[in-house]
């Protein structure tokens, strides 16, 4: 949940919320995202915007005009159609309009202050809230879009007929005059400014040696202060000097840790540091830079304190066609690799675009603890090693991007930490595709499967989002393009279809609030198992895609290891 001051009395927690509405095409599921305002003076919490509460997203800050501390200033973004009336975003649109709304932080009511329905999704913003620049995407058909940056009438950067979301618009740098932007389509390619004068660019030097990198955004100012990489660890640099300071002090006192800075107060006097020790839960400090003072607040999981946690490694191993495959193996606390083999779990990440880390993980770590073993692959199509990785995916979706991760129980076999016939694959979101694609592309190496919000239907998931959408032609470039033309070949790659194939029980457990992998997909595996494969399924009441709660986890995490131990028991 993201927070930030508003003003010396009032702190804006961001929360999610799921209702139904009804649009013109039926009865809708929404995960609505808001912003809630608490006053440390009254103690009372007040949702702001609540007088147009049929915006799905009203948490997105773009202003705190420092001359009018009781408001601040929202930008909403509405799918507009010619049929199909309403400020409800859907997943079908013709156009979209963008909107700015001055919201009363004591009674959370607004008003709009700007607008721009020229198909602007996003915009960079002044203090006072006045639109410095626009991002505006066009559906020109035939799948391809016109994707543009403007300030006012002025184009100052554009690319024609993309299939791909070729910019992201990250903001103002700290002097005012540039936009930051990456490119990360086509050439050039990598973090830019973008001249507000003159729409010229010129690269920055990324530093991430093939991480992805993210933006570090002032929570008040809105201005990019720096910027964070994630590849084995995650870094920060910073173009403030004092924040920079800060960070290289902390990073002194904190040898092989991971230090990133949280949040800082405006006279930059003290931070929020976050601390990440490879495998150990996320540790909070505040650090006063003036006295030189770290003072601990606390950690993500106190109540692992007293108990031992699972060492963790980086890998890499051979995939079956030669590629380096890199991961990370977490063994039970207080094991080593002599104490083997153990059984083994094959925990592959969702996304596909994404990638595990060092950091703790509450499922491997809950997995090993049980006696487990556990590697956690970042198969090819994973990000953080670079462009060449990542493309290496696509296509691969349901075929070497699984056996990458099959490929992990015969590097831990060879190494002694696995023995066959003991091993299981659990995963969620796509994680939980690949682990049911891995049970039907080797039954004899999967002795089991744990599936949490999974794909089952990638073509039935692609259906529900518009053609020729930028989501639609990220997961069909995984998929392969024109690789699955005919019913055959896209029945191949689709577990729900393939079913009765599956030797391994499998336990499916989904989220009923699920509006990223809707939880449909599971319905139709559970139903298509009946009397041909040995599935269990277990809803989540409540809960969404990300299992954020506390008591979500606990839950994923009992019900994985009770079907873990039914298959493959640890000792």
């Amino acid at each position: 949940m993201r927070h930030y001051w508003a003003n010396a009395d009032t702190l804006i927690l961001d929360i999610e919320i799921f209702e139904t509405l009804q649009v013109s095409s039926g009865k809708e599921d929404y995960a609505f995202e808001r912003a809630i305002a608490f006053n440390l003076t009254d103690k009372k919490p007040v949702m702001l915007l609540k007088d147009n509460r049929s915006w799905v997203d009203t948490n997105n800050l773009v202003a705190i005009d420092p001359d009018d501390p009781d408001k601040v200033m929202f930008s909403v973004v509405s799918e507009v159609h010619d049929k199909e009336p309403g400020r409800v975003r859907t997943k079908n649109a013709d156009r979209f309009a963008y909107y700015v709304m001055k919201t009363d932080l004591k009674k959370g009511t607004s008003r709009q202050v700007d607008s721009d329905g020229r198909f602007v999704v996003d915009a960079v913003h002044a203090a006072d809230g006045k639109m410095v620049a626009e991002l505006r995407y066009k559906d020109i058909g035939r799948g391809l879009h016109s994707v543009s940056i403007t300030k006012g009438n002025q184009v100052l950067f554009q690319r024609d007929d993309v299939s791909f979301n070729p910019v992201s618009l990250w903001g103002l740098d700290t002097s005012g005059n540039n936009l930051i932007i990456f490119l990360q389509e086509g050439e050039p390619y990598g973090l830019h400014r973008l001249s507000l004068a003159d729409g010229s660019l010129a690269a920055m030097e990324t530093g991430s040696a093939g991480g992805t990198v993210s933006p570090v955004v002032d929570a008040r100012s809105l201005r990019v202060v720096g910027f964070e990489y994630s590849g084995e660890t995650t870094e920060q640099v910073f173009e403030d000097p004092a924040l920079q300071s800060q960070l290289a002090a902390v990073r002194s006192a904190m040898p092989g840790a991971s230090v990133t800075l949280e949040s800082w107060t405006d006279d930059r006097s003290e931070s929020v540091i976050r601390v990440d020790f490879p495998g150990k839960p996320v540790a909070y400090y505040t650090f006063q830079p003036g006295i030189g003072a770290l003072s601990p607040l606390g950690n993500k999981a106190p109540h692992l304190d007293d108990r031992p946690l699972g060492t963790i490694e980086h890998i890499s191993y051979a995939a079956r066609d030669g590629l380096t495959i890199p991961g990370y193996l977490t063994l039970p606390p207080g094991k080593t690799r002599d104490d083997g083999p153990f059984p083994l779990v094959l925990l592959p990440h969702g996304g596909p675009e994404a990638h595990d880390t060092s950091t703790f993980d509450w499922w491997a770590q809950g997995l090993a603890a049980a006696g487990y073993a556990v590697i956690q692959p970042n198969f090819r199509g994973s990000t953080g090693y670079g462009t060449g990785f990542r493309d290496a995916g696509f296509g691969e979706y349901g075929d070497k991007m699984v056996t990458d991760v099959l490929d992990a129980e015969t590097w831990a076999q060879a190494q002694g930490l696995a023995e066959a016939g003991r091993t299981c694959v659990v995963g969620a979101s796509y994680g939980g595709y690949s682990a049911l694609m891995a049970a039907l592309h080797d039954s004899a190496a999967v002795q089991c499967v744990v599936a949490v919000n999974p794909v089952t239907s990638p073509f039935g998931l692609l259906a529900d989002y518009r053609y020729g959408s930028f989501a639609v032609n990220g997961m069909e470039r995984f998929l392969g393009s024109g690789r699955f033309d005919s019913p055959a070949a896209r029945s191949s790659i689709t577990p729900v279809q393939r079913v009765a194939e599956l030797k391994a029980p499998v336990l499916l457990i989904a989220s009923e609030e699920d509006s990223t992998v809707p939880i449909e997909q599971s319905e139709q595996l559970e139903r298509a198992a009946k009397g041909v494969a040995d599935v269990t399924m277990v809803r989540i009441a409540g809960e969404d895609h990300y299992l954020r709660s506390t008591r979500a986890r606990y839950d994923v995490l009992s019900d994985t290891l009770e079907f873990l131990h039914s298959h493959v028991p640890a000792n």
